[in-house]
């Protein structure tokens, strides 16, 4: 039997870094969010990341609007990923996808902002 052990500490500093990188090179990207298992501090070694991106708006499709910020994360992180697109306004189920998320990055933050975990 294999043990995995996922470092949420070390995986949460790399989330930020990755997430600054990405309003960088993203113009249209407004904020970042970490929901799911590790933002609720419940993951296990097989748990993957589940992100909220939050642009000023979706243009066409929203699987094909999504593909560019996949690749980035996912070429950026060692860890499986979801990804969640979403435009200005949220969807009362998105609303509720963020409680107990953790804002990863958000246009007008210094890089020295700490991580701000939501109600």
């Amino acid at each position: 039997m294999k043990a995995i052990f996922l470092d949420r500490d070390a995986l949460l500093r790399r989330l930020r870094e990755v997430a600054v990188e990405a309003l960088e090179a993203f113009p249209e990207l407004q904020e970042v969010w970490l929901i799911g298992s590790l933002a609720a501090g419940t993951a296990t070694g097989t748990s993957d990341v589940d992100l909220l991106l939050q642009v000023k708006e979706i243009q066409g499709n929203p699987l094909e609007a999504a593909k560019p910020y996949y690749f980035f994360f996912s070429r950026r992180l060692e860890i499986a990923l979801d990804l969640l697109l979403a435009g200005p306004e949220l969807s009362p189920g998105l609303e509720a996808a963020l409680a107990g998320g953790v804002r990863l990055a958000m246009r007008g933050e210094t890089r020295d902002s700490g991580l701000e975990k939501r109600p």
